[in-house]
């Protein structure tokens, strides 16, 4: 059998580069991994092409300038990132600039008789919750819809990778992790460098997937959780902040405006996740607590104990 012909928009980004090294390291399905990528001479652009990546310089901007490596496509992986266009203050403009190049995308891939799409999919929950780099990834999973072509709406989840920023407070003998959020909310989370297992999955099977939803979720951890799994690991004392739900919403203009967004998501339990489902699809899926035993930058941030990771191995 050929190998599958694979284009990854943003390839050098988080899920991008997920998929990438997911697709060169499958040892059942043989994967040819096109990646585009608007500098093919950045440091991480040149590790993925040692790898084995074909780089394409392209431009979401410019459909033309990616349209000829969609010939022959039997997958394409479509992440358009929001953030890279948000700037702290125009979530709107960023949320039509993601809707505006993901459909030029899709229209890219439906001329060229791409078989599968893979869309990094959120859901929107738009008029009660509107949040726009959800709404935008809802607008793009309609279109593809409306188009008519094949598909796979892969919904992600918080990224555990973003505790890796969160600002740390000492308090006495305490460290307290500055997560404005109530100690019972629970956030769907994943290892994001997962998320390449995931896409796989479905590249490698499209007769099952095309046209179903999949859901990429470790463990719905509750705030409380993370403090204590923190705490387990590391031999530290971690604690929450705390905080009421009054005390979050009262948040609301003093913080950014989509973050607050995507928190006020979560308090309110609109984001719904099914780790077992997760499991059946890749059993390999970490929660919260293999997340933060194996993260390099887990370990080092919050101080775990390298003789705790070496039994986790």
């Amino acid at each position: 059998m050929s190998a599958k012909k694979i284009v990854i928009f943003g390839v050098t980004g988080v899920q991008g580069s997920s998929v990438a090294r997911a697709l060169l390291t499958d040892t059942h399905t043989k994967f040819k991994v096109w990646g585009v990528t608007r500098n093919p001479a950045s440091r991480s652009s040149q590790e993925l092409d040692k790898l084995g990546v074909q780089l394409v310089k392209g431009d979401l901007e410019d459909a033309q300038s990616y349209a000829d490596a969609l010939k022959d496509a039997d997958g394409v992986f479509l992440n358009v990132n929001f953030w890279a266009a948000y700037k702290g203050n125009n979530a709107e403009e960023a949320r039509d600039t993601e809707i505006a190049q993901s459909k030029a995308a899709v229209d890219a891939c439906k001329a060229a008789g791409v078989k599968l799409i893979v869309h990094s999919a959120l859901e929107s929950y738009a008029p009660t919750l509107p949040i726009p780099h959800f709404d935008a990834k809802a607008e793009v999973t309609k279109y593809i819809k409306e188009q008519g072509v094949p598909a796979t709406f892969l919904y992600t989840s918080y990224y555990f990778t973003n505790l890796n920023s969160a600002k740390l407070e000492e308090k006495g003998d305490e460290t307290v992790l500055q997560l404005p959020l109530p100690d019972d909310t629970q956030i769907p989370g994943f290892n994001p460098n997962q998320i390449g297992w995931f896409a796989r999955v479905a590249f490698a099977n499209p007769e099952e997937w095309t046209g179903k939803d999949m859901y990429a979720c470790g463990e719905n951890v509750r705030v409380s959780k993370i403090a204590r799994v923190l705490s387990e690991l590391s031999g530290r004392k971690y604690r929450t902040m705390g905080v009421s739900k009054d005390d979050f919403l009262a948040l609301e203009g003093k913080m950014d405006k989509e973050l607050w967004l995507n928190y006020r998501a979560f308090v309110d339990g609109h984001m719904k996740r099914d780790p077992a489902k997760s499991l059946k699809i890749v059993p390999e899926t970490q929660d919260f607590m293999a997340w933060a035993s194996t993260d390099k930058a887990a370990i080092e941030k919050f101080g775990l104990s390298t003789e705790y990771s070496k039994n986790q191995a």
